[in-house]
């Protein structure tokens, strides 16, 4: 039997570079051609079918994932103290703030291009060219719709908050124990979205409450993983059936299935790595650059595709909507290592490491 510590730090390593790759397909957004401009249609009913159902039922487990881990490594291995909340303040500063900023200014430099040179694909999104200096400042908090202007990044500045309050989130769990958990996870169920601050302060607590606890959750998880693949296929698609036929008590169900994929994710990762030695860092080292460049990007492969293809069935618009995500990742992952080879030190800056 493998250390259970290394397969615990296996299992996290392992996870990083796929749960990236599934979080790209919540901001893929197709339209259909029609006189030169972007428009959804009826007649592509099936498409949004299968988007839907891929993206609330698969995508959307991955970024309550990151939060849940980022919890248990905040807390994991050490008794927290002020020393110790000082020493990861200094190592997140480095490994997010310091990108955070990087990625957000990135964005806002790939917008003024875009406006500059190919203005008719930059519709409907923000006007930097008219950003005045409190715009600018907006652009790395919530510029829009409670994100920042490089959107996927709202998990990273929620992080980033997170971690400053670190101490309050531990005071609360090492005297609440389970019970704060459990008031975050019915404040979560009740008032939850995807985006919004209660998803990281639940999932992010439950991870700080089995780091604090010592508690090796993958080796919890592993003998219950056919329960709770089992549980995650009826309960999930169950909800989101619901959802796809506007039954509100459908987001309960779901939430549900968030929690047992969760499950379901670390504890058949954990069994695969126990029994496989299998590992490659180029992906697990540049999963957290494909995700932060990632969203622009995408918007803009999204609608130039559209553009030159004039996609004019659902099956098209499928394979585009599978494909891109692809695409992007290997441009990612060829430009982590292409600015590694060459510029090693600005890497290790603007790639969270």
């Amino acid at each position: 039997m493998e250390n259970r510590n290394t397969l615990l730090s296996r299992t996290i390593s392992f996870l990083r570079f796929p749960m990236i790759f599934f979080i790209l397909y919540l901001h893929v957004v197709l339209g259909t051609w029609n006189d030169g401009s972007v428009q959804n249609s009826d007649i592509f009913v099936n498409y949004e079918r299968v988007r839907f159902f891929f993206v609330e039922s698969i995508s959307r487990i991955f970024v309550p994932c990151f939060f849940f881990i980022s919890g248990f490594l905040f807390f994991y291995g050490r008794d927290f103290s002020g020393k110790v909340y000082r020493e990861k303040l200094k190592r997140r500063f480095r490994s997010l703030v310091v990108p955070y900023v990087f990625w957000n200014l990135f964005v806002v430099f790939l917008y003024f291009i875009g406006e500059m040179f190919v203005p008719s694909l930059m519709s409907g999104q923000n006007q930097v060219t008219s950003f005045g200096i409190r715009d600018l400042l907006m652009c790395f908090w919530n510029i829009k719709d409670g994100s920042p202007i490089n959107l996927p990044l709202w998990f990273l500045r929620d992080l980033i908050v997170l971690s400053v309050f670190s101490p309050v989130i531990y005071v609360c769990v090492w005297w609440g124990r389970h019970w704060v958990v459990l008031l975050t996870a019915l404040l979560w169920l009740l008032w939850g979205t995807p985006t919004n601050c209660f998803v990281g302060i639940f999932f992010f607590t439950a991870g700080a409450f089995l780091g604090i606890k010592n508690i090796d959750f993958v080796m919890q998880m592993l003998p219950w993983r056919k329960l709770f693949l089992l549980f995650y296929v009826v309960v999930m698609w169950s909800g989101v059936l619901l959802l796809w036929h506007g039954v509100n008590v459908g987001e309960y169900l779901q939430k549900a299935g968030i929690l047992l994929g969760l499950c379901s994710v670390l504890s058949w990762t954990g069994c695969l790595l126990e029994k496989h030695p299998l590992r490659n860092r180029l992906l697990e080292r540049s999963s957290f650059l494909v995700y932060a460049y990632h969203g622009l990007p995408l918007l803009f492969l999204s609608k130039l595709s559209v553009y030159l293809l004039h996609p004019d069935s659902s099956w098209k618009l499928i394979v585009l909507f599978l494909l891109l995500p692809v695409v992007v990742s290997v441009i990612g992952v060829g430009l982590y290592a292409f600015i590694d080879r060459f510029v090693p030190g600005l890497n290790r800056w603007i790639s969270g490491r």
